[in-house]
């Protein structure tokens, strides 16, 4: 989709680069030149395309293979994020953490990250497994890793959302994991 917005694009910048220069024709064909410009522009866009992480908060219930972890990401994907907030009018990381083991697991959780952040016994990352929370920022961002590198949580700019523990961010501010079931 982005591809074809990028190519969309340049192909109409490069129409109007072309319908300003006062040597065009308003009939005249995109010359050999013009072509090979907007080819590597596109490669260009291409390649800088592969290292971009697309951002939703659509359901992507196909990259949770756990089904209780499935169904509360379905339910509550895309609800805003609000600090202190418990319901679809907006719910914060430890309070969705709250809910989702609840609801899929029939855990009950403490109510702050804080309090979450001693539960269980604390693994290495390489030792994650579905159901394992995943801290970052100190200890002040709580989430539940759910398979193939990516965890669930409520962030404070996309919401209730899915994201890749080697994404940038994430990475650099990861904490600790602890395993509770």
């Amino acid at each position: 989709m982005l591809k074809r917005f990028l190519m969309i694009l340049g192909l109409a910048i490069l129409a109007t680069a072309c319908s300003s220069d006062t040597h065009y024709s308003h009939h005249s064909k995109i010359s050999e030149s013009d072509d090979t410009q907007l080819t590597g522009l596109i490669r260009h866009l291409e390649k800088t395309e592969r290292g971009v992480h697309h951002r939703t908060n659509r359901p992507r219930t196909g990259l949770i293979n756990d089904k209780a972890l499935a169904g509360v990401y379905n339910e509550w994907a895309g609800t805003r994020y609000r600090m202190g907030g418990t319901s679809k009018r907006g719910i914060d990381c430890s309070a969705f953490m709250q809910t989702a083991f609840l609801s899929a697991y029939g855990i009950e959780l403490p109510r702050s990250t804080a309090e979450q952040r001693h539960l269980g016994r604390k693994i290495s990352k390489h030792e994650l497994q579905k159901g394992d929370l995943v801290f970052f920022r100190g200890n002040n961002h709580v989430g539940v890793y759910i398979g193939n590198n990516q965890f669930m949580h409520a962030s404070s700019s996309q919401g209730v959302t899915i994201s890749a523990l080697d994404e940038n961010y994430w990475a650099r501010t990861y904490t600790q994991s602890r395993r509770i079931m």
